[in-house]
């Protein structure tokens, strides 16, 4: 558990110059296939995620953003030096002090060249669609390693039923 100060955008496209800080009460994390079956795979592991982390919003916004975040890890970061058995996705979540739940999803391509025009939904969707679930979207590069993070910050509220 980590109760260290966490920027909510730590730098890279998309980012602000005046960026809220929280602290993070709960934290889990997981690596998913770099294909196809991960989005699967996330979709079941962020219902159970954020019931553990006990996040009182909206668990199936939070899976719809999860699923389509993974789904573009997996289409559009994943080079195609990287052998197969290597390609993974990291997916992690966290709880902040104030309620939110962070969502960050780490693939292996550092470049994403047009993030802005993406999260307008100019190119492509999925960035776009999970904007419109209320989430804030920024871009980073991961704490550790190599490629890109792409983080989704939803709201806490009301609980489904």
């Amino acid at each position: 558990m980590s109760t260290e100060p966490v920027p909510l955008a730590e730098g890279g496209a998309g980012t602000t110059d005046s960026v809220p800080v929280v602290s993070i009460v709960r934290s889990l994390a997981t690596e998913l296939p770099g294909d196809q079956t991960a989005v699967f795979g996330a979709r079941i592991w962020i219902r159970i995620a954020v019931t553990a982390l006990g996040w009182n919003g909206n668990v199936l916004r939070a899976t719809e953003a999860v699923a389509r975040l993974v789904d573009n890890g997996v289409r559009h970061g994943m080079p195609a030096k990287v052998p197969r058995k290597e390609r993974l996705v990291s997916l992690e979540v966290a709880l902040t002090d104030a309620g939110g739940l962070v969502i960050d999803v780490s693939d292996l391509e550092s470049a994403f060249p047009d993030f802005e025009a993406a999260r307008r939904g100019e190119k492509g969707r999925g960035l776009w669609q999970v904007s419109h679930l209320g989430a804030q979207v920024t871009q980073l590069l991961p704490r550790t390693g190599t490629g890109k993070t792409v983080r989704a910050v939803l709201a806490p509220g009301p609980v489904d039923l």
